[in-house]
């Protein structure tokens, strides 16, 4: 049987790990627009190509690539003392002096609690967590409430400064950087200790339109080959490190899925195309640009799955479609993985807003994720950070996460019906009235995808 010789493969054979350490390890940062993108994109571009796909190519797109000139902070009120900051992508620099203010610390910078203290946010410093609420939402809501600036900082300790994306594709409303925790708590302490603390935040950066790509590659159906399912994962990292979980795990599951997938093609009915997406980053750009490009094929676009961050696979996440479900409970049923708990799991809720597969739900294309369980339990603090580096990733999760991708892949490719039907805008909208997901697309201007590809692609 196909499934049994793919996944003996995959047991016996797999590259998922040796792939990651050239991503991670041999190349390191590959931040949109720097030279570890390029070198990325040719290993990826000649190992599809190396495993047999079809019609191996780059699909171009233009996006607003930011560098960082200079990052500093200095707490004024005790003699210029410096502490060190990273800034956030696309934020606008302060003026060459810098922006000084005092500081005022929230606990989640979020819509409530910004009404509830506008008086003493208006014209200060914020300072306020990593999580819960991603800087994407804190960015706008801080600039809405007359914020001079925000810093974020990281929820863990590690002296770790994390980054992050300000606004997607357009400049940020104010100044944004980012600062460990160890620092935020001495902010806090000093606070206590000696009244009102005074910093100076000096930002410049570079922004400019570049170029950047998809890598595309794809095993054709024997029967009905204009009916497509997409696997992707993006392959760019943040510049403060190598992005091994985030997301070199990723790229690497899918790429061995493309490998094993390769040694059964003659029992593909419908094609499967693999994606490594450029500039996820920064406003998903790749997987925004893939929708925009291939407009003519999404009605034929039956099943995305997206890989974001490895770990143990675990489940099959469903973004927000749930008649995708019962096929994908009979699937998971069959799923077999050495020394992985059956029957693997399936769940449906609201779509998350910042990942590759949310362009494809966007535009009604049924989507899901590979869901994780961290083997290392400290994995997860180092995403974004210069610690995200290869030590973090399980290497065996990779190969369960590819035997995953393919065994769905090789079910639906062969299924007698589609798993589930495109969805018209109206219906997605009506989905996500007075959802959290309503406040978050307006937030961070993610609704409509028409005016989201507007912007994108046709804005100088």
């Amino acid at each position: 049987m196909p499934e049994k010789k793919m996944l003996a493969d995959i047991e016996q054979n797999s590259e998922a790990w040796e792939n990651l350490l050239v991503l991670a390890d041999d190349i390191g940062v590959r931040v949109a627009g720097g030279e570890g993108e390029i070198r990325a994109r040719d290993f990826l571009l000649k190992t599809f190509a190396r495993y047999g796909l079809d019609d191996v190519h780059l699909e171009s797109f233009r996006h607003r690539a930011w560098q960082p000139k200079r990052e500093e902070l200095l707490v004024t009120s005790e003699d210029d003392r410096p502490l060190a900051c990273r800034s956030s992508a696309l934020s606008p620099s302060t003026p060459q002096e810098g922006l000084e203010g005092e500081v005022v610390f929230l606990e989640r910078c979020d819509e409530e609690e910004l009404a509830a203290r506008a008086d003493e946010v208006r014209g200060r410093i914020v300072a306020a967590p990593y999580y819960p609420v991603a800087r994407q939402l804190k960015t706008p809501l801080a600039a809405r409430y007359g914020a001079s600036a925000l810093l974020e900082y990281r929820s863990f300790s590690g002296q770790l400064q994390p980054a992050r994306t300000c606004a997607f594709q357009q400049l940020g409303g104010l100044p944004v950087a980012s600062i460990s925790l160890e620092d935020a708590e001495y902010l806090k302490r000093l606070q206590q200790r000696r009244g009102p603390v005074r910093l100076r935040l000096t930002l410049e950066s570079h922004i400019e339109s570049k170029e950047s790509w998809n890598v595309v590659g794809q095993l054709t159906g024997t029967e009905r080959p204009h009916e497509v399912l997409v696997t992707g994962g993006h392959y760019d990292s943040w510049h403060v490190g190598p992005g091994a979980t985030d997301n070199a795990s990723g790229v690497g599951a899918v790429g061995e899925a493309a490998r094993a997938l390769a040694g059964v093609r003659q029992h593909l009915k419908r094609s499967v195309r693999f994606v490594a997406f450029g500039v996820e980053e920064s406003g998903l750009v790749g997987s925004w640009a893939y929708v925009h490009q291939h407009q003519d094929e999404l009605d034929d676009t039956i099943l995305m799955i997206n890989n974001d961050v490895g770990g143990r696979p675990s489940r099959l996440a469903i973004a927000g479609a749930e008649d995708l479900v019962p096929s994908m409970e009979e699937i998971a049923r069959r799923v077999q993985i050495k020394d992985l708990q059956q029957p693997f799991a399936v769940d449906c809720g609201v779509p998350s807003w910042g990942s590759d597969h949310f362009p494809f739900y966007a535009e009604g294309v049924p989507t899901l994720g590979v869901g994780g369980e961290a083997v290392n339990p400290d994995a997860r603090l180092y995403g974004h950070t210069r610690a995200d580096t290869a030590d973090k990733v399980y290497p065996r999760g990779l190969s369960e996460a590819a035997a995953v991708n393919a065994q769905v892949l090789l079910a639906v490719a062969n299924a007698d019906e589609r798993p589930a039907r495109r969805r018209t805008q109206q219906e997605l909208e009506q989905s996500f009235v007075g959802t959290n997901l309503q406040e978050a697309l307006a937030l961070v201007e993610m609704w409509p995808p028409q005016e989201v590809m507007a912007r994108y692609f046709t804005a100088d």
